[in-house]
Protein backbone atom coordinates (compact mmCIF):
# COMPACT_ATOMS: atom_id res chain seq x y z
CA UNK A 1 0.00 0.00 0.00
CA UNK A 2 2.77 2.38 0.93
CA UNK A 3 4.59 1.58 -2.30
CA UNK A 4 1.47 2.42 -4.34
CA UNK A 5 1.10 5.75 -2.56
CA UNK A 6 4.76 6.59 -3.24
CA UNK A 7 4.34 5.75 -6.92
CA UNK A 8 1.20 7.85 -7.05
CA UNK A 9 3.00 10.82 -5.47
CA UNK A 10 5.91 10.46 -7.88
CA UNK A 11 3.55 10.46 -10.85
CA UNK A 12 1.77 13.56 -9.55
CA UNK A 13 5.15 15.34 -9.12
CA UNK A 14 6.16 14.48 -12.68
CA UNK A 15 2.84 15.80 -14.01
CA UNK A 16 3.22 19.00 -12.00
CA UNK A 17 6.77 19.51 -13.25
CA UNK A 18 5.68 18.92 -16.81
CA UNK A 19 2.88 21.49 -16.41
CA UNK A 20 5.31 24.02 -14.96
CA UNK A 21 7.78 23.44 -17.81
CA UNK A 22 5.07 23.93 -20.40
CA UNK A 23 3.85 27.08 -18.67
CA UNK A 24 7.36 28.54 -18.54
CA UNK A 25 7.95 27.70 -22.20
CA UNK A 26 4.72 29.43 -23.16
CA UNK A 27 5.71 32.49 -21.17
CA UNK A 28 9.14 32.59 -22.84
CA UNK A 29 7.56 32.26 -26.26
CA UNK A 30 5.19 35.11 -25.49
CA UNK A 31 8.05 37.32 -24.25
CA UNK A 32 10.46 36.50 -27.05
CA UNK A 33 7.90 36.64 -29.80
CA UNK A 34 7.56 40.25 -30.94
CA UNK A 35 4.29 41.87 -31.63
CA UNK A 36 3.20 42.03 -35.22
CA UNK A 37 3.43 45.83 -35.21
CA UNK A 38 7.11 45.62 -34.18
CA UNK A 39 8.03 43.52 -37.17
CA UNK A 40 6.54 45.91 -39.69
CA UNK A 41 9.24 47.54 -41.78
CA UNK A 42 9.25 51.08 -43.12
CA UNK A 43 7.63 50.12 -46.40
CA UNK A 44 4.71 48.51 -44.59
CA UNK A 45 4.29 51.51 -42.32
CA UNK A 46 4.35 53.91 -45.24
CA UNK A 47 1.41 52.11 -46.81
CA UNK A 48 -0.65 54.16 -44.40
CA UNK A 49 -1.42 57.44 -46.26
CA UNK A 50 -1.26 59.48 -43.05
CA UNK A 51 2.15 58.09 -42.09
CA UNK A 52 3.38 58.54 -45.67
CA UNK A 53 2.29 62.18 -45.66
CA UNK A 54 3.93 62.84 -42.28
CA UNK A 55 7.15 61.13 -43.41
CA UNK A 56 7.25 63.14 -46.65
CA UNK A 57 6.67 66.35 -44.71
CA UNK A 58 9.54 65.71 -42.28
CA UNK A 59 11.86 64.57 -45.05
CA UNK A 60 11.16 67.68 -47.10
CA UNK A 61 11.73 69.86 -44.04
CA UNK A 62 15.11 68.21 -43.34
CA UNK A 63 16.21 68.56 -46.97
CA UNK A 64 15.17 72.22 -47.11
CA UNK A 65 17.04 72.96 -43.87
CA UNK A 66 20.21 71.34 -45.18
CA UNK A 67 19.94 73.24 -48.46
CA UNK A 68 19.33 76.51 -46.62
CA UNK A 69 22.41 75.99 -44.42
CA UNK A 70 24.55 75.26 -47.48
CA UNK A 71 23.21 78.31 -49.30
CA UNK A 72 23.90 80.53 -46.28
CA UNK A 73 27.45 79.18 -45.97
CA UNK A 74 28.08 79.71 -49.68
CA UNK A 75 26.59 83.19 -49.49
CA UNK A 76 28.90 84.13 -46.59
CA UNK A 77 31.97 82.90 -48.45
CA UNK A 78 30.91 84.66 -51.62
CA UNK A 79 30.31 87.91 -49.72
CA UNK A 80 33.72 87.69 -48.01
CA UNK A 81 35.44 87.02 -51.34
CA UNK A 82 33.61 89.86 -53.04
CA UNK A 83 34.49 92.23 -50.18
CA UNK A 84 38.17 91.27 -50.52
CA UNK A 85 38.04 91.83 -54.29
CA UNK A 86 36.36 95.21 -53.84
CA UNK A 87 39.01 96.25 -51.31
CA UNK A 88 41.83 95.33 -53.68
CA UNK A 89 40.09 97.14 -56.55
CA UNK A 90 39.73 100.24 -54.42
CA UNK A 91 43.43 100.13 -53.48
CA UNK A 92 44.41 99.79 -57.12
CA UNK A 93 42.10 102.63 -58.08
CA UNK A 94 43.57 104.89 -55.41
CA UNK A 95 47.12 104.04 -56.50
CA UNK A 96 46.29 104.81 -60.12
CA UNK A 97 44.62 108.09 -59.18
CA UNK A 98 47.60 109.10 -57.05
CA UNK A 99 50.00 108.25 -59.85
CA UNK A 100 47.92 110.21 -62.37
CA UNK A 101 47.74 113.15 -60.00
CA UNK A 102 51.50 113.06 -59.43
CA UNK A 103 52.21 112.97 -63.18
CA UNK A 104 49.70 115.75 -63.76
CA UNK A 105 51.35 117.88 -61.10
CA UNK A 106 54.78 117.14 -62.54
CA UNK A 107 53.57 118.08 -66.02
CA UNK A 108 52.17 121.37 -64.71
CA UNK A 109 55.47 122.14 -63.00
CA UNK A 110 57.41 121.26 -66.13
CA UNK A 111 55.16 123.52 -68.20
CA UNK A 112 56.08 126.47 -66.01
CA UNK A 113 59.83 125.80 -66.36
CA UNK A 114 62.16 127.05 -69.01
CA UNK A 115 64.00 124.61 -71.27
CA UNK A 116 67.10 124.84 -69.12
CA UNK A 117 65.15 124.18 -65.91
CA UNK A 118 63.46 121.17 -67.45
CA UNK A 119 66.77 119.72 -68.53
CA UNK A 120 68.24 120.28 -65.04
CA UNK A 121 65.26 118.58 -63.38
CA UNK A 122 65.57 115.55 -65.62
CA UNK A 123 69.27 115.29 -64.76
CA UNK A 124 68.49 115.55 -61.05
CA UNK A 125 65.94 112.75 -61.33
CA UNK A 126 68.44 110.55 -63.14
CA UNK A 127 71.07 111.24 -60.51
CA UNK A 128 68.64 110.23 -57.75
CA UNK A 129 67.93 106.94 -59.51
CA UNK A 130 71.64 106.30 -60.02
CA UNK A 131 72.30 107.01 -56.32
CA UNK A 132 69.60 104.51 -55.33
CA UNK A 133 71.10 101.84 -57.59
CA UNK A 134 74.58 102.47 -56.19
CA UNK A 135 73.29 102.22 -52.64
CA UNK A 136 71.64 98.88 -53.36
CA UNK A 137 74.78 97.54 -55.03
CA UNK A 138 76.85 98.69 -52.07
CA UNK A 139 74.56 96.81 -49.66
CA UNK A 140 74.84 93.66 -51.76
CA UNK A 141 78.65 93.86 -51.72
CA UNK A 142 78.71 94.41 -47.96
CA UNK A 143 76.39 91.45 -47.33
CA UNK A 144 78.69 89.25 -49.38
CA UNK A 145 81.74 90.52 -47.50
CA UNK A 146 80.06 89.94 -44.12
CA UNK A 147 79.23 86.34 -45.09
CA UNK A 148 82.81 85.80 -46.27
CA UNK A 149 84.30 87.12 -43.00
CA UNK A 150 82.01 84.91 -40.90
CA UNK A 151 82.99 81.86 -42.93
CA UNK A 152 86.74 82.62 -43.01
CA UNK A 153 86.93 83.18 -39.25
CA UNK A 154 84.86 80.12 -38.46
CA UNK A 155 82.16 82.05 -36.64
CA UNK A 156 78.80 80.45 -35.91
CA UNK A 157 76.62 80.76 -39.08
CA UNK A 158 73.70 81.84 -36.88
CA UNK A 159 75.61 85.07 -36.36
CA UNK A 160 74.56 86.13 -39.87
CA UNK A 161 71.01 86.60 -38.60
CA UNK A 162 72.28 89.37 -36.30
CA UNK A 163 74.36 91.20 -38.92
CA UNK A 164 72.93 93.94 -41.14
CA UNK A 165 74.81 95.57 -43.99
CA UNK A 166 72.77 98.72 -43.34
CA UNK A 167 74.52 99.11 -39.96
CA UNK A 168 77.92 99.64 -41.59
CA UNK A 169 78.77 103.05 -43.04
CA UNK A 170 81.85 102.02 -45.04
CA UNK A 171 83.48 98.82 -46.27
CA UNK A 172 86.46 99.42 -43.99
CA UNK A 173 84.23 99.08 -40.90
CA UNK A 174 82.81 95.67 -41.84
CA UNK A 175 85.43 93.40 -40.22
CA UNK A 176 85.45 95.32 -36.93
CA UNK A 177 81.63 95.31 -36.95
CA UNK A 178 81.51 91.52 -37.46
CA UNK A 179 84.08 90.87 -34.71
CA UNK A 180 82.20 92.98 -32.16
CA UNK A 181 78.87 91.38 -32.97
CA UNK A 182 80.46 87.93 -32.70
CA UNK A 183 81.78 88.77 -29.23
CA UNK A 184 78.30 89.83 -28.14
CA UNK A 185 76.89 86.62 -29.61
CA UNK A 186 79.44 84.49 -27.74
CA UNK A 187 78.76 86.22 -24.42
CA UNK A 188 75.01 85.69 -24.81
CA UNK A 189 75.53 82.04 -25.79
CA UNK A 190 77.85 81.36 -22.86
CA UNK A 191 75.38 82.99 -20.48
CA UNK A 192 72.67 80.70 -21.77
CA UNK A 193 74.90 77.64 -21.38
CA UNK A 194 75.76 78.62 -17.80
CA UNK A 195 72.06 78.81 -17.03
CA UNK A 196 71.55 75.32 -18.47
CA UNK A 197 74.50 74.01 -16.47
CA UNK A 198 72.99 75.43 -13.31
CA UNK A 199 69.51 74.06 -13.98
CA UNK A 200 70.60 70.60 -15.24
CA UNK A 201 74.04 69.80 -13.74
CA UNK A 202 73.65 66.01 -13.78
CA UNK A 203 72.91 65.80 -17.48
CA UNK A 204 75.17 68.53 -18.81
CA UNK A 205 78.21 67.86 -16.64
CA UNK A 206 78.12 64.08 -16.95
CA UNK A 207 77.61 63.28 -13.26
CA UNK A 208 79.03 59.89 -12.26
CA UNK A 209 75.70 58.85 -10.78
CA UNK A 210 73.93 59.06 -14.11
CA UNK A 211 73.53 56.10 -16.43
CA UNK A 212 76.53 55.18 -18.49
CA UNK A 213 74.56 55.44 -21.76
CA UNK A 214 73.60 59.05 -21.18
CA UNK A 215 75.61 61.56 -23.27
CA UNK A 216 77.98 64.07 -21.72
CA UNK A 217 78.04 67.67 -22.87
CA UNK A 218 81.13 69.85 -22.89
CA UNK A 219 80.89 73.46 -23.99
CA UNK A 220 83.87 75.61 -24.76
CA UNK A 221 82.90 78.65 -26.76
CA UNK A 222 85.71 80.92 -27.88
CA UNK A 223 86.18 83.48 -30.58
CA UNK A 224 88.30 82.30 -33.48
CA UNK A 225 90.79 84.68 -35.01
Amino acid sequence: MDEQNQNKDAIQDMVANADNTATNQNLQNKVAKPQESDTQNLDVLLQDPKLQAEFDKKLEKAINKALTNKEQEYSKRESALQASINTEKEKMRQNILEEIEAKKKEAEEMAKMSMEERYKKQIDNQELKIAEYEKELSLIRRRDKIATIVADKGYDPRLLQLLRAEDVATDEEIEDYVDKRNQIFLEATNARVQTLLKDHPDVLLGDKKKKSNEPEFNFNFASKK
